[in-house]
């Protein structure tokens, strides 16, 4: 029995469409999971799933193809932090800018649509050098991820019977 990744979330084209909203190279909005050295950058933006909610799952049978087709929607909060400078007016430029056509269209290209967001968190963070600016968001959006897996259909069975006395 396979099972197979149709769609899930895209966390690559979810980065890149953050860089394009905020016109920013791709390079500065980074995984948040991935070490990586920042140290020569004076701003960056990271991004993390945080977390990812299921809310329901439709269980189609696609007889043609012999396929169980799962089609799970689910509510993902992703978490937003700018660094540098003006990042909080990064990302209220960011949220103010998911009510526009261009970015819906944009995301229901990957499988997603905006729901809402939390408040964006000024935090600036001390270290003995300097004061750096940094601010934190939330996103929500809902994805609908899609999987399916092979289950042979049976177009014929043969039964025995037999007859005791």
């Amino acid at each position: 029995m396979a099972i197979t990744t149709v769609s899930r979330l895209d966390m690559t084209e979810v980065r890149h469409m953050i860089a394009e909203v905020l016109s920013l190279a791709d390079d500065i909005v980074l995984d948040a999971n991935d070490r990586q050295n920042v140290a020569n950058l004076n701003s960056y933006i990271t991004v993390l799933c945080s977390d990812q909610l299921d809310i329901g799952t439709e269980v189609c049978y696609d007889g043609n193809n012999e396929l169980e087709i799962a089609s799970t929607l689910k509510e993902v909060t992703l978490s937003v932090n700018a660094y540098g400078k003006n990042a909080d007016d990064l990302l209220c430029k960011l949220t103010e800018s998911m009510r526009f056509t261009s970015v819906w269209q944009r995301l229901k290209r990957l499988k997603m649509g905006y729901l809402r967001c939390s408040p964006v968190h000024n935090l600036p963070a001390d270290t003995a050098t300097d004061n750096q600016q940094r601010a934190q968001v939330d996103l929500i959006f809902s994805t609908n991820s899609i999987t399916q897996a092979e289950v042979k259909r049976g177009d014929s069975v043969k039964f025995n019977l037999e007859v005791s006395k």
